[in-house]
């Protein structure tokens, strides 16, 4: 089970979804969206990103307890699970009721790596989500009693019979800030192509797919967590994800040049 060791942890990621409920805001008043239905909207993606943050942290990242997925604990959630639900409930809601979905997820995107920024920040300060052991000299050492630190002491101790040969750094990979840069590097990616006029839905596709390859690259620098049941379809999910932007990013590429 995860730990929550710092405080900064909440306050953080609480700033990171205020910065995405800000950005979604700003998207729906272009739409003839009530003050109710706007209200409504908002909670609905909010709770929608907490259910898959929490549903995605259950399937991939721990043993599956599903009466985990109520627990009312500010800890135990995956933040690509949470934004994969949130663009769900958006193409759902929006396919209700008929609008334009592309231009609301082209102005979205800031706010989804915004998230990811400060989010993988405050993942950073709480030591959850750490990398593997590395010898680069920007490795970072972890702190005695730390979620890095009870890892890789019980792995060592539990290989010392059958793997005497093992060398064990006490350096490892800041995946976290690996994300949050990338992140950040695709929001403003995101913002300088808002900027201009581009086909609708190319901003959205073209940051999810990179996103999603980054994710499957910094997978294998990430310490596997030790009870997950289905941590091993991640690469495929990442993948999945990607080929499907590419695809659909594609077809609007030939639906848009034909008009």
């Amino acid at each position: 089970m995860q730990l929550l060791n710092n405080t900064g942890y909440i306050v953080l990621n609480i700033l990171a979804f205020t910065l995405l409920l800000l950005f979604a805001y700003r998207a729906i008043k272009s739409f003839d969206f009530s003050r109710m239905g706007t209200g409504l909207f908002l909670t609905g993606l909010s709770i929608s990103f907490i259910a898959g943050a929490r549903f995605f942290y259950i399937l991939f990242y721990t043993e599956p307890e599903w009466s985990f997925l109520f627990e009312p604990v500010p800890y135990g959630f995956s933040l690509y699970g949470g934004l994969f639900f949130a663009v769900i409930f958006v193409l759902a809601a929006f396919w209700k009721k008929k609008l334009p979905v592309w231009y609301f997820l082209d102005s979205i995107v800031p706010g989804l790596m915004g998230y990811v920024v400060i989010g993988k920040i405050g993942c950073f300060v709480n030591g959850c989500c750490f990398g593997t052991p590395t010898i680069m000299p920007w490795g970072i050492s972890y702190t005695a009693g730390s979620q890095a630190y009870q890892y890789y002491i019980v792995e060592t101790l539990n290989n010392l019979d059958f793997h005497k040969w093992s060398v064990y750094s006490d350096l490892i990979h800041p995946v976290q800030l690996y994300e949050s840069i990338i992140a950040l590097l695709l929001f403003l990616v995101a913002l300088a192509l808002l900027r201009k006029k581009s086909i609708p839905g190319l901003v959205f596709l073209f940051i999810t797919g990179a996103y999603s390859l980054a994710r499957l690259g910094l997978l294998f620098l990430r310490a596997n967590p030790e009870m997950a049941a289905y941590y091993y379809l991640l690469p495929w999910l990442y993948t999945a994800v990607a080929c499907l932007c590419l695809w659909l990013l594609l077809q609007r590429y030939i639906k848009f040049y034909k008009e």
